[in-house]
């Protein structure tokens, strides 16, 4: 009897040491491996080199022909920016227009009158409270001087599909193609523009086209929306344009449309070079008419005139604008940002790297030598986890620092996502990438800098032996955004006009590059 007692006692102590041992092996593995609760030991001698480079051209940033419709990402800039740093940014649009609903020989009434002509595009905004009201705030927009912006028909077709190809690629258009020799004729031209926070307001019209009015002789309001911008445009050109000819077979459908009108060209204007830039919501952009018609209606009897009344209709016809949007972007880099890239060191890395959107600079990034890697992956570490630190030149960056939150690290060989940043959930938002990071932060000590988690590359790269690519590092405005338009992806800074100037490896200060990587000996 005691010695089956002492058994099972046995047998009981052999199991729960058995359970013990694989939970403490389960926790302390996955804390090692992917969320470690303590770094071990730090290795920071890893070689960073990195220069910058001019980027001379980048995909159109909203473009049917390069990113499929369930992801078209209506994002483009308009305006001109002035930054003595980096230089003056002239950021133009051309953009298709078709018919909304489509004009399929439609006939208009008679004694028509075209009461207004505008071109309306949403500002990105958000509200926000500020005593005790609701305003909204306009989001993406950079610097506060007034311009000029004018507005022209453009003769350049803009096709969808590449006939090259046999209509079988998406065609590309670029930032550096030139629309000015198609310039027809202009159909705005605001002197004095300016971007307003103010609701943007329709009001209530009667038949006649008239404003209606409350018992104070107040319009009517009808809708009462977020911030756009609203071009008056020519309305005798527009008269001419499509009133002119109802019925023709110019506008029978959207293709003949489309060849016949073949877009607009939109372009800021300055003298001294002072602008804002601003980047605009095309998903909604629109042209809109506003016009009556006269109308006879026959009172039921058609064969009998005697009795026909004629009413005045007042009627909106609708444009959309945006299928296809191409960006022309003119940088004139400053002597400053012109000196850095013209002396940019490939094989030693730089002092200072300049690093502006909107085709304009980059940087590339080479972590260890050939003799470092051997010796490393002939360590038997476990690397618990891996950081690359960028530290901002605060000296050399002025108030566009502030604006310029996101930078992204790249596969610069291939042109892809490093391993840390796929197989991100679809619905993920930028602010939930916390170990790959990227963004603008300060140190205890007022630094600022751009932090990178690159665990998994580091792995791959000394315990797998994959290839140790260049990285590409570039301002971007948002993750999300990069995520979504692969095609896009090896010119993310086709989104934003920002720039920020860090400490490159060849600094005589103490703000140099790092690659930090917290690691576990088994011995």
């Amino acid at each position: 009897m005691l010695n089956k007692r002492n058994g099972l006692i046995i047998l009981f102590i052999a199991f729960m040491l058995n359970v013990s041992c694989k939970k403490d092996f389960t926790t302390i593995g996955n804390n090692l491996i992917d969320k470690p609760l303590f770094k071990g030991k730090l290795f920071q001698d890893g070689l960073v080199r990195i220069y910058d480079q001019r980027v001379d051209k980048v995909l159109s940033a909203n473009l049917v022909g390069v990113i499929d419709n369930s992801s078209n990402l209506p994002i483009a800039s308009l305006g001109i920016y002035k930054d003595d740093k980096f230089g003056t940014l002239k950021a133009d649009i051309v953009t298709d227009i078709l018919p909304d609903p489509v004009l399929s020989y439609q006939d208009f009434g008679t004694n028509i009158k075209l009461i207004g002509a505008q071109l309306i595009v949403p500002f990105f905004s958000h509200t926000k409270v500020e005593n005790g009201e609701t305003v909204y705030k306009l989001d993406s927009i950079y610097g506060s001087h007034n311009f000029e912006l004018k507005v022209f028909e453009q003769t350049f077709l803009l096709p969808t599909y590449d006939p090259d190809t046999g209509l079988e690629d998406r065609l590309h258009y670029y930032s550096d193609f030139d629309f000015a020799p198609y310039k027809s004729t202009m159909i705005a031209d605001t002197v004095d523009f300016n971007v307003s926070n103010e609701a943007y307001i329709t009001y209530q019209r009667n038949s006649d086209g008239t404003f209606q009015l409350n018992d104070d002789d107040e319009k009517i309001i009808k809708d009462s929306l977020a911030p756009h911008m609203v071009i008056k445009l020519d309305t005798t050109y527009f008269r001419q344009k499509i009133f002119d000819h109802s019925g023709e077979e110019i506008l029978s459908n959207q293709e003949k449309f489309k060849d016949y009108f073949r877009g607009l060209y939109i372009e800021p204007v300055s003298n001294n070079g002072e602008g804002l830039m601003m980047q605009l919501d095309f998903s909604k952009a629109k042209v809109l008419l506003q016009y009556t018609e006269e109308q006879t209606d026959d009172n039921g009897t058609p064969n009998d005139d005697t009795d026909d009344t004629v009413k005045t209709v007042y009627k909106e016809l609708k444009m959309k604008l945006g299928n296809t949007i191409v960006n022309h972007y003119e940088n004139t880099l400053s002597g400053y940002a012109q000196t850095a890239l013209n002396n940019s060191d490939l094989i030693n890395g730089d002092e200072e790297i300049v690093l502006k959107g909107e085709a304009g600079s980059e940087a590339v990034v080479q972590l260890f030598d050939d003799q470092q890697l051997r010796e490393l992956r002939q360590k038997d570490w476990l690397i618990n986890q891996a950081e690359l630190y960028f530290y901002v030149d605060q000296t050399a960056s002025n108030e566009m620092l502030e604006q310029t939150q996101r930078l992204l690290l790249y596969n610069y060989d291939n042109q892809t996502n490093i391993v840390d940043l796929k197989n991100a959930p679809e619905n993920i938002q930028d602010n939930d990438f916390k170990e790959y990071n990227g963004k603008l932060e300060t140190d205890k000590e007022g630094n600022k800098y751009y932090k990178f988690g690159i665990t998994r590359h580091i792995r791959n790269v000394i315990k797998k032996d994959s290839a140790n690519v260049k990285l590409g590092l570039r301002v971007i405005h948002s993750i999300p955004l990069v995520l979504k338009t692969n095609d896009l992806f090896k010119d993310p800074d086709a989104y934003t006009p920002k720039g920020v100037i860090l400490y490159g490896n060849q600094t005589t200060t103490d703000l140099k590059p790092v690659l930090k990587i917290y690691y576990s000996d088994p011995d």
